[in-house]
């Protein structure tokens, strides 16, 4: 008899829910159950191949739907399930570097700055660097230094290619240098410090790698480059051919 979260798939989804080990690629469409799917696959994974609820990263882009997440596949194991890494990218480096504060240069209680705190330092560097924060927009040279965290810019990579730029290229180290004197990272510094850890640390990402049997990303379309860096670190052990399901 067929298990009960199997039930009502249809074949491409059971198909990826049941796929052997290795990365695996489903392309669907808006409400097609992609997020339905993963669940399922993690619930397949603890209960029919014996995975570790430790071994498993879920990751999502909203804690809404990292939650609703959980909530599945409690209900079909009937129980909470310790270990069992579920979140979005940010809550879950937020956690691995309290964990891994030593190897950062950071304090264990490190804070994060919310969007206020984040323009509040840029309009500091700004005044510090005698830049006139009337004629440019401290929010827009937030929103750029966001952007270049994003695609895993560092403050000493990133290049100007206009004016405004190079007013970028002054503010952004000079911000980070606030942050970090305060043990404080936005809501970017999340991602690029966990990445940036595991890339630069041998021992964290032997660590983690081999910790994460296996890595599950919802929306994984709409990964940034420094998220997809993460992806890439996290599982790079275990990176093989690519299959892909469509339903």
């Amino acid at each position: 008899m067929m298990q009960e979260y199997l039930q009502n798939l249809n074949e491409p989804q059971f198909l990826a829910v049941t796929a052997g080990p290795g990365p695996t690629l489903v392309l669907a469409g808006p409400g097609s159950g992609k997020t339905g799917v993963l669940t399922r696959r993690v619930v397949y994974l603890l209960r029919e191949v014996s995975v570790r609820p430790s071994a498993i990263m879920a990751v999502t882009f909203t804690n809404k739907a990292s939650a609703e997440m959980r909530k599945r596949i409690e209900g079909f194991l009937q129980d909470r399930v310790a270990g069992l890494q579920i979140g979005t990218f940010h809550a879950t480096c937020a956690r691995l570097l309290r964990i891994e504060a030593a190897h950062t240069g950071y304090r264990e209680d490190y804070v994060i700055y919310d969007s206020d705190d984040q323009l509040s330092a840029v309009r500091q560097a700004m005044s510090e660097l005698e830049i006139n924060a009337q004629k440019y927009s401290p929010q827009r040279v937030l929103a750029a230094i966001s952007a270049a965290k994003n695609e895993f810019i560092l403050p000493g990579d990133f290049v100007a290619s206009d004016y405004f730029g190079e007013i970028v290229a002054r503010v952004y180290p000079r911000y980070q240098r606030l942050l970090r004197d305060s043990s404080a990272m936005d809501f970017d510094d999340l991602l690029v410090q966990m990445a940036l850890l595991l890339r630069e640390n041998d021992a964290v990402r032997a660590k983690y790698q081999k910790r994460f049997e296996h890595i599950l990303v919802d929306e994984f379309q709409d990964t940034n480059m420094v998220q997809y860096e993460l992806v890439k670190l996290f599982g790079a052990v275990r990176r093989v051919a690519v299959e892909q399901r469509i339903f």
